[in-house]
């Protein structure tokens, strides 16, 4: 009647809960990290005599025979295509089936089952330690996943789950119990027997399940026996006396089990060949469960051609070729320098064969002018920041040069200024040069640098020269470059061939007036020289362009890589953290100690069991709460608020250990140094105060005299409803 009640009670607060989805948003609920799986087939197994035993052994001992044990039975379950859930203690449970379904589920299980019984057969054989297995397997559905916020561990959940934890304790050690419809899933492949469950577990009698024991394999005997009279024999020849086979029985099977030589979690961290060191198992197992980094070291996965327009130049992702015009020119003062220099050199050429007119004296000021200016601006910050200059520098020129270097218009105009400049000074003087032809036609070549400009073939070697400073501003886009050049090379043949033709004809004709040598005119060849000067710097540009924005296109990958290793890292970091105390992690996370496995002994903890009564009674599949899926939701929403309570600064003593079923497991005084062990008592009053003080709390009391005992669990069901606003 009271269970009936219970029942009643649930249904209806997990239908207001349901119903509720539709106005409240989904999100005042954690996140459900569960889903549900058929046709799978779960295996508990306990060691049998094995408490006993651990209490003789000491914190190393205990550790260290656990590990051998249980990285046997990890390696038979992968072998048998098993995946281990969890380890309770000495008891050992896995599921076949998950998460890749397998017809052969059952099969996996009993093979498992009895080579668990094998391996530890042959532990009491060789070391006369009695101790057994006692192995359970049902098969069913199952709902997996994890629960809570912190210390995420994987577990199956469904009344399946209980049937077969129940067959294990209803079985016989040293045998493997089953039941019929796990029977019904072997296909006649093992021989068995009647197994008589229900006249030894009160589970099985209720539920009226009929359970049969597997027939062990008679050459797995054999062999087993062979192993364990070997080791009695090198255990007997070791020292030629009794006494070491009268050692304590803990010793004994620590001893027995060294030879297993199990995986050492966390081992050999730091050596180069780990890889070889890790057994083929752990590393098989690494392999298919971990995704591979992004990082890789095939550039061609990195440099696409789809990156970048191979005419153009030009990145296809819109927000990149953004982000490469906005990037800062660190190297604009070093431009400007080069160009400087080419226009100084433009301009000493000028003083020795051209005319030495006004013009060219007032242009070549102005630009000098111009050029240490920018350059002034440009190396301002470099001089403050190297202390060369005081810091008494107006502001306004500081901000100058920070424009320039993060600028990229200002950058664009001040450059184009600047090649024009030096453009324009090659050819600046050619209106000075004398043009009266028949004054100078039977004269011989004269000085240089006078208005008769008899070595007019300097200006194509000042345009060539002026050209060419149009290639020293790297990070300007190499369209506006070649766009300027072309527009100087029009003007240049305008002026060879139409404003100063006389000048380089009178040139010719007074250099080859008795005998003509040349091909071609000098204003041809200066036509061809300017074309051919036009080509090469634009490939050399497009070079440059396409290396500058490969190099940006790398760091900008590497950065996103280099991000996600970091995230990765720290994902890892956290997810280490979260699984293993903190002070434990961070134990294996140092450099030098990972070495062997982590173990620490403490003569005074305060250990709690937080157990919601009734939960059993309370889970129930049906099609309302989706075959169980919303009870763990409730359960979920419980052990969330029980971790959060633990994230409080008061509570940082308190380590959480796992969750069992519906059970709730933590400790206090874990942390080396911690001595303080009350606050798990805190943590229960503190809760039930919280709870208490919750008016929905009151009124259930109050309202619910005709129930002797109501269950925390529905108790907190109509807490968390009202609290989400779910009434």
């Amino acid at each position: 009647m009271k269970n009936e009640k219970l029942r009643n009670l649930s249904r209806n607060s997990l239908s207001r809960l349901r119903k509720s989805k539709t106005t409240i948003s989904t999100t005042r609920f954690h996140e459900l990290h569960v889903k549900r799986h058929e046709f799978v087939s779960i295996l508990f197994s306990d060691i049998v005599n094995f408490t006993p035993l651990a209490s003789e052994c000491t914190a190393p001992q205990l550790v260290k025979m656990l590990n051998e044990l249980f990285g046997r039975f990890d390696k038979l379950a992968q072998e048998n295509d098993c995946l281990r859930i969890k380890i309770l203690g000495d008891c050992y449970y896995c599921v076949s089936g998950l998460p890749v379904s397998r017809p052969n589920h059952a099969i996996n299980c009993v093979k498992m089952g009895l080579k668990m019984i094998d391996a530890v057969r042959e532990v009491r054989e060789a070391t006369r330690v009695n101790v057994d297995m006692r192995i359970g397997i049902h098969t069913g559905n199952v709902l997996c996943g994890v629960l809570g916020l912190r210390k995420w561990q994987y577990d199956v959940w469904s009344d399946d789950v209980t049937l077969a934890n129940h067959m294990e304790q209803g079985g016989l050690p040293g045998r493997v119990h089953v039941s019929k419809e796990t029977l019904l899933h072997l296909n006649d492949e093992f021989n068995h027997e009647p197994g008589n469950g229900s006249l030894r577990d009160g589970y099985i009698s209720e539920k009226k399940v009929e359970t049969f024991l597997i027939l062990p394999l008679k050459q797995t005997v054999h062999k087993t026996n062979s192993g364990s009279n070997r080791f009695l024999g090198e255990l007997l020849t070791a020292d030629h006396s009794l006494p070491e086979i009268n050692m304590r029985a803990s010793l004994r099977m620590s001893k027995f089990l060294d030879t297993w030589g199990a995986d050492t979690p966390f081992a050999n961290l730091k050596d180069k060949s780990m890889a070889k060191n890790i057994g083929e198992t752990s590393l098989a197992m690494m392999e298919s469960n971990l995704q591979s980094l992004p990082c890789s070291n095939d550039t061609r996965k990195w440099f696409k051609p789809e990156d970048i327009n191979k005419v153009l130049l030009t990145f296809k992702d819109t927000q990149m070729e953004k982000d490469y015009s906005k990037q800062p020119d660190s190297t604009f003062k070093y431009s400007i320098a080069c160009s400087g220099m080419i226009f100084i050199c433009i301009g000493i050429v000028q003083v020795i064969m051209l005319p030495r007119s006004s013009t060219l004296f007032i242009a070549f000021g102005i630009g000098v002018t111009l050029f240490l200016f920018l350059l002034f601006v440009c190396i301002i910050d470099y001089l403050v920041n190297h202390k060369v200059m005081g810091k008494k520098v107006p502001s306004v020129v500081v901000r100058l040069t920070s424009i320039l270097t993060y600028n990229t218009w200002c950058r664009i105009i001040l450059s184009v200024i600047t090649m024009a400049t030096v453009l324009t000074t090659a050819v600046i003087t050619v209106g000075d040069c004398n043009k009266n032809m028949n004054q100078t036609l039977n004269q011989t070549l004269g000085e240089p640098g006078t208005k008769d400009c008899f070595y007019a073939s300097y200006y194509v070697v000042c345009c060539l020269m002026a050209m060419s400073s149009c290639t020293v501003f790297l990070q300007i886009n190499f369209h506006a470059k070649f766009l300027v050049m072309v527009m100087a090379v029009l003007a240049y043949n305008v002026i060879l061939h139409l404003v100063a033709n006389d000048i380089f004809d009178r040139m010719d004709a007074i250099t080859h007036h008795e005998a003509r040598t040349e091909i071609f005119e000098t204003r041809i060849k200066g036509s061809i020289y300017l074309a051919v000067h036009l080509i090469t710097l634009h490939i050399l540009d497009r070079q440059i362009e396409h290396t500058s924005r490969l190099d940006f296109l790398w760091k900008t990958k590497f950065k996103v890589e280099h991000e996600e290793v970091e995230t990765m890292g720290s994902l890892t970091k956290v997810l280490l953290e979260n699984i293993l105390p903190a002070h434990v992690a961070a134990h294996f996370l140092q450099s030098g100690q990972h070495e062997g496995l982590y173990h620490e002994s403490y003569d005074s903890i305060s250990v709690m069991f937080a157990s919601i009564p009734n939960f059993k009674e309370f889970y129930d599949q049906n099609v309302f709460n989706k075959q169980g899926l919303e009870c763990l939701r409730l359960l979920n929403e419980i052990i969330a608020d029980f971790d959060v309570l633990l994230s409080k600064p008061k509570f940082s003593n308190v380590e959480k250990i796992k969750t069992i079923g519906s059970t709730y497991m933590a400790a206090a005084g874990l942390q080396p140094g911690t001595k303080d062990m009350c606050t798990c008592c805190y943590i229960h009053n503190h809760n039930d105060n919280e709870s208490m003080s919750h008016p929905i709390v009151s009124r259930t009391y109050s309202g619910q005299s005709n129930v002797s005992k109501l269950s925390a669990c529905d108790l907190h069901v109509q807490f968390l409803a009202e609290r989400r606003g779910l009434q």
